[in-house]
């Protein structure tokens, strides 16, 4: 049977709110949209997936706009190592990105 659209429920990216005392509080870790995710499975063929590009397509502010750009996210990160390499992690998981890189490896 064919579905009828006013029942299909409508997306949800998966969220989940960060403190980052560095940023000034909390922030939004989403999952990837559609486009940002091919264009980072491209990315992660080709070259990898740089942390920068990522943060700057995932993390953002309760209006749901980038708190910063790859660039804002590349001199934040050389003072804030290990609170990128954290949001990393979490957007990553967010993202199914850790779940497709175990499959590829079975």
């Amino acid at each position: 049977m064919v579905i009828n659209k006013a029942n299909v429920p409508p997306p949800v990216l998966p969220k989940q709110v960060v403190d980052v005392p560095e940023l000034g509080g909390e922030v939004i870790v989403r999952g990837l949209m559609l486009s940002d995710r091919v264009r980072v499975m491209n990315m992660a063929a080709s070259s990898g997936v740089m942390v920068s590009d990522l943060l700057a397509c995932t993390v953002v502010d309760a209006a749901g706009d980038p708190i910063y750009t790859k660039a804002e996210w590349e001199e934040f990160g050389a003072s804030n190592f290990n609170v990128c390499l954290e949001l990393f992690k979490t957007a990553k998981a967010l993202s199914g990105l850790d779940a497709e890189v175990n499959e590829k490896k079975s």
